[in-house]
């Protein structure tokens, strides 16, 4: 790496420079070309695409060798290994080495930020499995513009802020899993008309126009915080010309773009990469090679040349010369290698890479087939065509297939539309396919077309290719019933606006092919909405299950109990008060409900606190109608609160909640939904955990004596904390039980020393050797949530219990947690409970030698 003056300024190895370039090569092995860049100049980054993949044992064994060639050549790390796996219609691993899964507009389409996670999660874990470890994804170009030729689909939709959510929902998939990220085409693809594979595309906009669209979902990932996991590994600039930010410099090798906006307006502090300089916008223009140096002057800290070995050669003979004659911001560079080796340290390590890769990912067929399901959408069904049912095997269907023109960034099968057909196969055999083009004839068709008894037309970018469009309106003169499936772009609509069934796929994969079927034949429901608007098109927007606000206490309290009588009253009767506080006095509590959209009824709710301390979100409660169940409300409700969690910076997310709480996971009586959460990422463990009731009847207290007197002979003292003593508390807890500490402090602040039992050794000045926190209905703070169970039904108002049992490590064995728990018996006895509570107990065995039984349980949950 770089090594220090005499008067600190960094000198740059010229070693270094090969860090800061990504290439690419052609075959299924190292060839001698991409041999040389790793071991002569120390290339740090490769990326592969299709024609280096085939088999996952063969692309295990390529990642493995251009690893162990970096290895052999003396690399201080390993290779950045990147490949782009967006899903849908660009998906490098074809269809042997990675599971369909729903590319961007599709996941825009079903609007679930954990579903976008989900998918990014399972990415990962194969993309680790081959050996790669950098996706270049997810897309944020916010796609505006129908007629944009290279972004479409890719695009999670047109709308700013959810593009946003579900972008960084899948950083974080991708980083959890262990996979870098690269978000793109900064600043923003979606407002063009032009390819910038072979082309310049241009953007006219000021910044503040850029700044409501295209930048947008980039300020609302980067404002997460450097450390969260929501926060990109790296950002793509893209080959856009900005004439009012760049004049007539395209983006990707413009320090005004790359340094000026990214790095020092935006404030980005990741890697900055370039997309392929091999691409026209570049080539044709300042050339590859040139394209590079530039691109590193700019303060992007990759350039990206993907194909030509004689590109890739000539841009280190630039970049060498430049370096030595001193052409180049060493400080700069400097930086951006640091960046790369930071952002190497932090996703990789020849163990991982080399000795203890992990064994290949099973393929995620449950969630392709559940995703799936739920993408296509039935725009327009005026004639209820759609669901197709044939009463017999004499109907008819005639499926027209266009000839797809394909664009450089897609990946597709040479003729795509063979899996709808056969989806269409399994279900009808009176069926007759046909590929139509430019050249087809109408009027060979037309006695096909009229025989039909349902006419399905398959389109792609109709609205781009006129001989698409002008099929479909033949076919609606002439059919009997038709349906058209525009399988890519849902733009197709303006093409031939007078069509009645119109279903949209977005992606021509062979999964989203059968579930498009399914919906055709009625054997799934669509649910999914439009993530893009047609322009010039009426389209009837499906209804919104329901409206998502901010909670407010003095508007929406009523409401919210009688809600909870619907769900939990029966069994778990909780007084509006005590719900009130459990909501007032949460940890930077932020709560929100759902209610349907004509008649105002509440019919959801999801609460959520966050502790910033350790960078935790807990979802407290989440609830929905009986009625309104399996109808999107939940869903709506758990993304809205993850989606805010996750832009809290959270690291870890709970279900349920430590303290104050409703449940502290999922209630033994409502795992029926456990299946809800766990199509979410939620991840359950195996053991329960308990809520205990204790009988505090003068004859069970009166037994625990022996305890006592075991601790008399222990000289073992039992008191309440006193305000002068509180460090000794606090540092006890600190030592042993961290995460109980801002519990016992929460409880002195309020002034409850009453409730702050200790054990110390000999006297009321020993040493501390145990704890607990005691409750009683009538003596705690009424800010504290302990006890909401008083219920006459439950533990009724005259009730009591403890939390927060703990014995110094070294002192375990002598009998004193028990004698805590028997001395704490004796309090709340003497204070008039009847009925006592212990919360989240795992040693259930424990407490019951001192009378406590179970009372509920509970399945705890994390993501």
């Amino acid at each position: 790496m770089t090594v220090e003056t005499q008067n600190s300024s960094p000198i740059l190895e010229k070693q270094d420079l090969g860090q800061l370039l990504m290439c690419g090569f052609d075959g299924l092995e190292p060839t001698p070309g991409i041999i040389d860049l790793i071991e002569n100049h120390n290339l740090g980054s490769i990326i592969l695409f299709s024609r280096n993949i085939d088999t996952p044992e063969q692309i295990r064994q390529l990642t493995t060798s251009l690893q162990s060639i970096a290895r052999r050549a003396g690399h201080k790390r390993p290779l950045f290994i990147a490949v782009d796996q967006e899903n849908g219609v660009v998906r490098r691993l074809g269809n042997k080495s990675g599971t369909y899964l729903p590319g961007s507009m599709a996941l825009g389409a079903i609007g679930s930020s954990a579903a976008a996670r989900e998918v990014a999660r399972s990415v990962s874990e194969e993309l680790l499995s081959l050996g790669i470890n950098w996706n270049l994804a997810p897309v944020l170009d916010v796609n505006n513009n129908p007629l944009n030729p290279v972004i479409g689909v890719r695009s999670f939709g047109e709308d700013p802020v959810q593009v946003g959510k579900l972008g960084m929902a899948q950083v974080e998939g991708y980083h959890r899993g262990g996979v870098a990220t690269s978000t793109k085409h900064f600043p923003g693809h979606g407002d063009t008309a032009t390819d910038s594979h072979i082309g310049v595309p241009v953007i006219d906009k000021t910044l503040e126009e850029l700044e409501r669209i295209e930048l947008a979902p980039y300020r609302n990932i980067i404002n997460t915080g450097v450390d969260a996991l929501t926060y990109p590994s790296s950002i793509m600039v893209g080959h856009i010309v900005l004439p009012q930010i760049s004049g007539d410099q395209v983006s990707s090798i413009s320090s005004a773009v790359a340094t000026g906006l990214l790095r020092q307006r935006m404030g980005y502090k990741g890697i900055i990469i370039t997309d392929c300089l091999e691409m026209e916008a570049v080539k044709d223009t300042i050339g590859t090679p040139q394209g590079a140096l530039q691109a590193l002057r700019a303060g992007n800290d990759i350039a990206m040349i993907s194909h030509t070995l004689d590109f890739q050669c000539s841009a280190f003979d630039l970049i060498y010369t430049a370096y030595s004659k001193n052409e180049l911001n060493l400080k700069a560079l400097t930086a951006s290698v640091k960046r790369v080796e930071q952002l190497k340290d932090r996703f990789l390590t020849w163990d991982k890479v080399l000795d203890n890769m992990p064994s290949l990912a099973k393929p995620a067929l449950e969630l392709s087939e559940r995703l799936y399901n739920k993408v296509p959408t039935v725009v327009r069904n005026n004639k209820s065509i759609i669901p197709i049912q044939p009463a017999t095997p004499d109907n008819r269907i005639l499926f027209l297939g266009a000839h797809v023109p394909q664009t450089l960034a897609i990946d597709s099968e040479k003729e795509p539309f063979n899996s709808f057909y056969a989806s269409l196969k399994k279900r009808n055999d009176n069926l007759e396919y046909i590929i139509y083009n430019a050249n087809t004839k109408h009027d060979d068709l037309k006695d096909t077309i009229q025989k039909a008894d349902y006419v399905i037309v398959g389109t792609a970018n109709a609205n781009l290719h006129p001989f698409q469009a002008n099929l479909v309106k033949f076919a609606h003169k002439e059919a009997k019933r038709l349906v058209v499936a525009a399988v890519v772009n849902p733009y197709d609509l303006m093409a031939f606006p007078e069509i009645d069934t119109y279903v949209v796929a977005y992606e021509y994969t062979p999964t989203a092919h059968e579930a498009t079927v399914r919906t055709i034949f009625g054997e799934t429901t669509s649910t999914s909405s439009l993530p893009v608007t047609i322009p010039d098109v009426l389209v009837k927007r499906k209804e919104p299950a329901c409206i998502i606000e901010k909670y407010n206490s003095e508007t929406h309290l009523d409401g919210l109990t009688s809600l909870w009588d619907q769900v939990f009253g029966k069994d778990w009767p909780l007084a509006a008060d005590k719900i009130e506080k459990t909501l007032r006095t949460a940890k930077n509590g932020n709560h929100w409900v759902a209610t349907e959209c004509q008649t105002g009824k509440m019919i959801g709710f999801v609460a959520t606190q966050t502790n910033y301390t350790v960078k935790k979100g807990e979802l407290m409660l989440l609830m929905t109608h009986p009625h309104y169940e399996s109808r999107g409300v939940g869903s709506l409700l758990h993304d809205h609160a993850l989606d805010y969690l996750r832009q809290q910076s959270c690291n870890t997310y709970m279900l349920g909640s430590t303290y104050p709480r409703f449940f502290p996971g999922l209630p033994q009586d409502k795992k029926q939904h456990q299946g809800f959460f766990e199509r979410r990422g939620w991840k359950f463990q195996s053991k329960h955990v308990w809520d205990l009731v204790g009988n505090l009847d003068q004859q069970n207290v009166d037994g625990q004596q022996r305890f006592l007197d075991r601790m008399e002979r222990e000289r073992i003292w039992f008191g309440r904390i006193k305000p002068s003593q509180l460090w000794e508390l606090y540092a006890f807890q600190q030592r042993y039980f961290p995460y109980w500490l801002e519990t016992y402090q929460h409880h002195a602040t309020l002034g409850d020393f009453q409730d702050l039992l200790v054990a110390r050794q000999d006297n009321e000045n020993g040493k501390i050797l145990g704890s607990l926190v005691l409750n009683t209905t009538h003596t705690t703070h009424p800010d504290r949530g302990d006890l909401i169970w008083t219920d006459d039904k439950l533990f009724t108002k005259a009730s009591g219990g403890m939390a927060c049992v703990g014995v110094a490590e070294e002192e375990r064995g002598r009998g004193i947690g028990i004698g805590i728990v028997a001395k704490a018996n004796q309090i709340l006895k003497q204070r008039g409970v009847q009925k006592a509570y212990v919360d989240w107990v795992e040693l259930v065995d424990f407490y019951q030698r001192t009378g406590y039984e179970k009372w509920r349980g509970y399945r705890v949950a994390s993501l």
